[in-house]
């Protein structure tokens, strides 16, 4: 592994993306509740992503990077207005 050169790992965290694998876990109140909260649509996580992706590889930068959709800010904020406002509520799943 020694030979190996410009080589570099980057890190990718999409969050919560609504696929079939995570829909078809929503049988849970509390599942239904996180689903409707955090989750977004792949097209809306591929838009902001792809772009950041596709400049690290044209910067031809050295060092690891770490790409988060969903950051923590954005969760706490997205799950205080459920709470505080009732926003997201049935988003995608009836809520019991």
């Amino acid at each position: 592994m020694q030979d190996v050169k410009n080589v570099v790992v980057h890190n990718l965290s999409p969050g919560m993306v609504t696929t079939d694998l995570l829909m078809s876990g929503a049988t849970t109140k509390q599942a239904k509740f996180f689903i409707n909260v955090l989750a977004e649509p792949a097209d809306v996580v591929a838009e902001c992503l792809v772009p950041k992706i596709r400049s690290i590889a044209a910067s031809g930068s050295t060092k690891p990077t770490y790409l988060r959709f969903l950051t923590g800010v954005k969760a706490y904020s997205q799950i205080f207005s459920r709470i505080a406002f009732g926003a997201r509520r049935n988003r995608y799943i009836l809520e019991d």
